[in-house]
């Protein structure tokens, strides 16, 4: 198995066994470090017991619990091994999966599917995170830096297609054009055994859609943060000539640190001169995107999509944050494109009592049928939201919705030391010298005080 990742990047398969990450998850007989197929039961044993002796020595560091995870795994490989029938079996196994690999490594071999495990020019895959328009995506890592970082892989049924390879070389164009705290970074890009690939900045969290699943509708200061945050991030695209054209909850991550960042430009639009060379990618009358979130004017023709479709899409997803649903609902895709055109347009009040009507009034604008009586721009969004009316105006970015609940709760105020009670209020503001003088006074005054009236009293 492959390592969990760690914050400082630390890999103990390459620190400690020299395994590099292209070799990675390393099969039993790397990880004692002996030739394939050994077949001295002696070799085997010794080596197993050369490896957990390196291993055991770094018990006692901060790194000890990695540790026993690698001398567990060594273990594991030591009994499959001594087991004849067991070492049989993985044996006839690693044999076949070693054929695979060399075979897709060949020269001119056709691209097949990827998976964990496999090295793509720099970047030796790790996990399986994600699913776009045209890929799957991966945690990676660097083989020289040990960087993590999130790759994009043209799927095999895509890369016969020449429209999604160009599709995807478009995505790779726009990503590249966009550099701002609110969308996902693009690093690189390149081709490796016949596999076209993207990589990204790593940011650890989750998406709106899988928080949605786990905890249902947000309150109304978190969407609206949520929103806020992805529509500097599209206004930022929407002046570089970028239009998005897919955005719903799956497509805006939020960070482990309440940031959002908007993903995947898979279906994105650039506004820039025509080449006459080029043919279009989009077809008249076609529709691209996701029905539940798509403006009228995309649904009919996805060419007519311009920033005012990403307002309508974004304001969906608002929607969605607050109620748990989308704003409209069908039987099947044309009964949806139908109500998006046809039907009013839902209240948020209605199904949010919390919601002020300022948010509502402009969520009614951001989802006008006509782009025309849209807001025309992310930027008035922004000004919008900015100056409603609610209570402590818009919400800073806080992770409050990609954390358990239970960290959410503030601590029980237990109010201050009961020293500090015995202190005059006055008192709260001084030094700490002059607090002990007043107090030392204070004792003072009152043993005069005892002496006089037991004096009086005698």
């Amino acid at each position: 198995m492959v390592s969990p990742a760690m914050p400082d990047g630390f890999d103990p398969y390459h620190h400690w066994l020299g395994i590099p990450p292209k070799d990675q998850p390393p099969h039993h007989y790397r990880l004692l470090a002996i030739d394939p197929f050994e077949v001295n039961a002696d070799v085997i044993a010794n080596a197993a017991d050369r490896q957990m002796a390196h291993v055991r020595t770094f018990q006692t560091g901060k790194h000890s619990a990695e540790s026993q995870r690698l001398l567990n795994e060594i273990s594991a490989a030591r009994l499959c091994l001594h087991s004849p029938d067991r070492k049989a079996v993985y044996d006839a196994q690693l044999k076949a999966t070693l054929s695979a690999v060399e075979a897709a490594n060949a020269p001119g071999a056709a691209p097949g599917p990827i998976a964990p495990g496999a090295v793509l020019g720099e970047y030796a895959l790790l996990e399986k995170v994600g699913t776009g328009v045209m890929g799957d995506v991966y945690k990676a890592a660097h083989r020289r830096m040990g960087r993590i970082a999130a790759v994009k892989v043209l799927s095999p049924a895509a890369v016969s297609s020449p429209d999604m390879v160009k599709r995807f070389r478009r995505e790779v164009k726009a990503a590249a054009l966009l550099t701002h705290p609110n969308i996902v970074a693009a690093l690189d890009a390149a081709e490796a055994n016949g596999c076209h690939y993207l990589v990204m900045e790593y940011v650890p969290g989750q998406d709106l859609a899988a928080i949605l699943a786990r905890q249902g509708p947000l309150a109304v200061a978190d969407a609206l943060n949520f929103i806020a945050q992805a529509a500097r991030g599209l206004e930022y695209a929407h002046a570089q000539g970028v239009v998005h054209r897919n955005i719903k909850p799956g497509n805006l991550l939020v960070s482990l640190d309440g940031v959002v960042k908007v993903l995947d430009m898979g279906l994105a639009r650039l506004e820039e001169p025509a080449n006459p060379a080029d043919e279009p990618l989009t077809r008249e009358g076609q529709m691209m995107g996701t029905i539940d979130y798509m403006a009228p004017e995309q649904a009919q023709d996805a060419r007519q999509a311009d920033a005012r479709a990403d307002i309508y899409s974004l304001g969906c997803t608002l929607y969605r944050l607050l109620t748990g649903e989308v704003p409209y609902s069908g039987k099947n895709v044309v009964m949806k494109m139908l109500a998006h055109r046809e039907q009013p347009i839902p209240s948020l009040v209605a199904l949010r009592g919390d919601a002020p009507p300022a948010l509502d009034a402009v969520f009614q604008r951001m989802l006008a049928k006509d782009p025309r009586q849209r807001y025309q721009s992310m930027t008035e969004v922004i000004h919008a939201l900015r100056t409603m009316h609610t209570p402590g105006g818009l919400p800073r970015a806080v992770p409050v919705s990609v954390v358990p609940v239970a960290a959410r709760i503030a601590p029980m105020d237990v109010g201050p030391p009961a020293a500090a009670k015995m202190v005059p209020k006055r008192a709260r503001g001084m030094s700490r010298q002059q607090q002990t003088l007043l107090i030392a006074a204070g004792t003072a005054l009152a043993v005069v005080a005892v002496a006089a009236i037991a004096l009086y009293l005698s």
